[in-house]
């Protein structure tokens, strides 16, 4: 196989990579906690202030807000202020083919080219693909892998180290992930001074010496400190990051469900194709890139959100550990084309969703709240649709805020019908109940008409509106 047939090969897989992402943005539209962010996000914007208090729900008006996640709802509100709808677009899709070049990029640098190169990035997407989508936590895996950009780079080039302390800066401000950048910054100069050489592991050479290391580590976390929420959101990034409570409620934060094959592939088939290589191979294993992917595992296992760590940090592992993969037989000008219609049929296949369309969202419940006053009390993932839409909300995607109150525990015991609902209603003197049909609570209301009257009904949703007064 020719280098020009390698390099047609790459970038067609490159390029298949990155329509996957595209394909998911074009098809799937908007829900969930974008909403509320894009919201603050023109919030900030007009009125030239980063929030620190709310100002969307009626349950904790104006109590403290952290909002950790200022930075990336400012860019995300400004994009789609410059481009339109197309800015969700391109904050997911978009920093999709963007986390697929530098995921390409850093396995160049460790050597790993051509085919293998496109096949290795191929192979992480599916793990990152239902992660990437209008949120901070995508532009936390592109910081990642750009720090590990840095921190090799810097084995050879020792000033490229101070690259570090703009960009975790920028992370900071963007996302409470960022204490994953500091972590990888740390463990640099950790095998910098206690390096793992033994006759299967060996630890890379670096021209860094500890004093340029913590140099610049303390320069990071200095800079850290200047942020919206000054050196008081490494506690509270902390505090949330291992927050048992928010584990309870949100899906993400719970250990991978292996009933579900998507998991068995993306988590173990990998653990078990590099563990035959360790087992197996001849190549000597890069010890921070084992330690790394064994952490992250681990971190997978507790919570499935660290799925897409895993998935940038396994292929690199791999990768090292493997011979290149000469594929005589393939010829780039044949098998390309193929790629690329596959990419097409992808972007084609299904209808196209405008941008920025709200997907099961409960959008003629709020046109009714529009006109009609009152306190509604909604579902969880409805919150930050209604926040868009300018109605105050019983509780939204913003667990660790409403943390400080009664409101989730109040939340539950409604979801679940475990205390009468209408104590908790009364209290906050509830007109509105926005529910999804066939639910305990639907039917509850349903079986209660003398008391809630359904005014808007749709497949979506139920809108019930309490007769007279409490």
């Amino acid at each position: 196989m020719t280098r020009s047939d390698h390099r047609i090969m790459h970038a067609a897989l490159l390029f298949f990579a990155a329509s996957l992402f595209w394909a998911q943005s074009l098809h799937s539209g908007l829900s969930g906690d974008v909403f509320w962010q894009w919201t603050a996000g023109r919030y900030m914007i007009d009125h030239h202030v980063i929030l620190h208090r709310d100002v969307f729900s009626y349950t904790l008006y104006h109590k403290p807000w952290v909002t950790e996640e200022w930075g990336y709802e400012v860019i995300l509100a400004a994009l789609v202020m410059l481009t339109g709808p197309l800015g969700f677009w391109l904050m997911a899709a978009g920093l999709g083919t963007v986390l697929v070049l530098s995921l390409s990029w850093l396995l160049s640098l460790r050597g790993i080219t051509g085919i293998k190169n496109g096949l290795l990035v191929l192979a992480a997407a599916p793990g990152l693909l239902p992660f990437v989508k209008d949120r901070p936590q995508t532009v936390s895996y592109v910081f990642m892998i750009w720090m590990l950009i840095i921190l090799w780079q810097g084995k050879t080039e020792p000033k490229r180290l101070w690259l570090a302390v703009p960009l975790l800066w920028v992370w900071t401000n963007i996302h409470g992930s960022f204490l994953l950048g500091f972590l990888l910054l740390l463990l640099e100069g950790i095998w910098m001074i206690i390096p793992v050489n033994t006759s299967r592991v060996s630890t890379p050479n670096t021209r860094v010496s500890p004093k340029q290391w913590a140099s610049v580590f303390g320069t990071a976390v200095l800079a850290s400190f200047v942020n919206a929420n000054g050196p008081g959101l490494w506690a509270y990034s902390w505090h949330v990051s291992f927050s048992r409570r928010i584990a309870q409620i949100i899906a993400e934060w719970q250990s991978p469900n292996f009933h579900y094959m998507f998991f068995v592939m993306v988590i173990l088939v990998p653990l078990f194709v590099v563990m035959l290589f360790m087992v197996f191979g001849h190549k000597k294993v890069i010890w921070p890139d084992f330690f790394l992917a064994a952490g992250l595992f681990y971190a997978t296992m507790k919570s499935v959100r660290f799925l897409p760590y895993y998935a940038i940090e396994w292929p690199l592992l791999l990768g090292t550990m493997t011979s290149d993969w000469p594929f005589r037989r393939i010829k780039g000008f044949l098998v390309a084309p193929i790629l690329l219609v596959l990419s097409v049929i992808l972007l084609v296949d299904k209808p196209l969703i405008p941008a920025g369309k709200p997907i099961g969202e409960p959008v003629l419940a709020a046109n009714y709240l529009e006109a009609h006053h009152g306190r509604v009390f909604n579902m969880y993932s409805w919150g930050g649709y209604l926040i868009s839409r300018h109605i105050p909300v019983f509780i939204d995607g913003r667990t660790d805020f409403y943390l400080q109150g009664n409101q989730i525990n109040q939340y539950m015991a409604v979801k679940h019908l475990t205390k009468n609902p209408n104590i908790i209603w009364k209290q906050y003197n509830v007109r509105y109940v926005l529910w999804a049909p066939k639910t305990a609570v639907a039917t509850y209301l349903l079986s209660h008409s003398q008391e809630w009257m359904p005014v808007v009904r749709t497949k979506t949703a139920i809108l019930f509106q309490h007769r007279g007064t409490w």
